[in-house]
């Protein structure tokens, strides 16, 4: 499809260099490159306020843009010098008597990366996949981490792409969550293609198993962190949704009401007497009446979960 400008409704133009559209239209994002076509347009030197009243972006994303562009010595500092760029990349410390040396995470500058992408077809090509992947255009936060998880923990591109197609699903792109991902691996020992792609089917397989849970216990809100727990050891153990489900119910007839910590006893209970089914289960002896004829819920407990008469007192 080809496009054309409609030139002829504008009254006045600017220049815009080569330069702009040759190396830094893929490392620039939105807000640097509203400050620097606004700044190529104006005659005089504007204000930053003006600048952030034209260009309708915050504060802090001016700020961001600016040393963008100072960084690749593209806007001056108040001398009228241009800003020096830091190209030596800085590494933190290696700790002290630590016997196996983990990688840094390092520090890049726009110039580092627009040096890279010139020599490194890869490195392109991870971007692009990149973008692809997360569905939205790279900030400069994005390429640091892109780097730093190739160059210094050590992942392939195929298991880069691989992670961010993992965050992707789960609706989280930013950069630090996917890295935070990622060093989960790295120090987990999980760091090729095929041991990633296993963890994250394990992970969909339990993320699907929560799910379900979920909606046969009525829960909309996001599980804790011991609620999922529960849920991880108790697919461990061996039991499916039907037997959880079924120690549910019992867990309601004793406390009308959820209680993650009893399902648990009750399906340690059944684990321990060999019960894998909802079949031997149901088995078991029930408790006996009591006199208002409903169940004597002390006993229950005693005949469910193995407490004793001296625990329910």
């Amino acid at each position: 499809m080809k496009l054309a400008l409609n030139s002829g409704r504008w009254k006045r133009f600017f220049s815009v260099p080569c330069a702009v559209a040759d190396n830094y239209l893929k490392l620039a994002d939105g807000p640097a490159l509203k400050v620097l076509l606004y700044m190529l347009s104006c005659e005089d030197e504007p204000e930053a306020q003006k600048i952030i009243s034209a260009t309708g972006i915050s504060e802090r994303a001016f700020e961001e843009a600016i040393a963008f562009w100072r960084e690749l010595g593209v806007i001056s500092n108040e001398e009228g010098e241009p800003a020096q760029v830091q190209s030596e990349r800085t590494e933190d410390p290696a700790p002290i008597k630590t016997p196996v040396l983990k990688p840094s995470r390092s520090s890049y500058t726009p110039k580092d990366i627009a040096d890279e992408l010139k020599t490194s077809p890869e490195l392109k090509e991870l971007f692009n996949e990149a973008e692809a992947t997360l569905g939205r255009i790279l900030r400069h936060s994005d390429h640091e981490t892109l780097i730093s998880l190739r160059d210094y923990y050590g992942f392939s591109e195929q298991s880069i792409v691989l992670i961010l197609g993992y965050c992707a699903d789960l609706g989280k792109t930013s950069a630090r969550y996917y890295e935070t991902v990622a060093k989960n691996l790295y120090d987990s020992g999980i760091t090729d293609f095929h041991s990633i792609e296993t963890e994250f089917e394990r992970s969909r397989e339990r993320y699907g198993f929560e799910a379900q849970i979920k909606r046969d216990f009525g829960i909309d809100a996001n599980l804790s962190k011991k609620q999922s727990g529960y849920i991880s050891s108790w697919s461990d153990l061996g039991f499916g949704l039907d037997m959880i489900s079924l120690a549910k119910d019992r867990c309601l007839d004793a406390t009308n009401k959820i209680s993650f910590a009893y399902i648990d006893k009750i399906l340690q209970s059944w684990h321990e007497k060999g019960f894998k089914t909802p079949e031997a289960a149901e088995s078991e002896q029930k408790p006996n009446k009591s006199d208002d004829g409903g169940f004597d819920w002390d006993e229950f407990d005693r005949f469910t979960l193995g407490i004793s008469e001296k625990e329910t007192k």
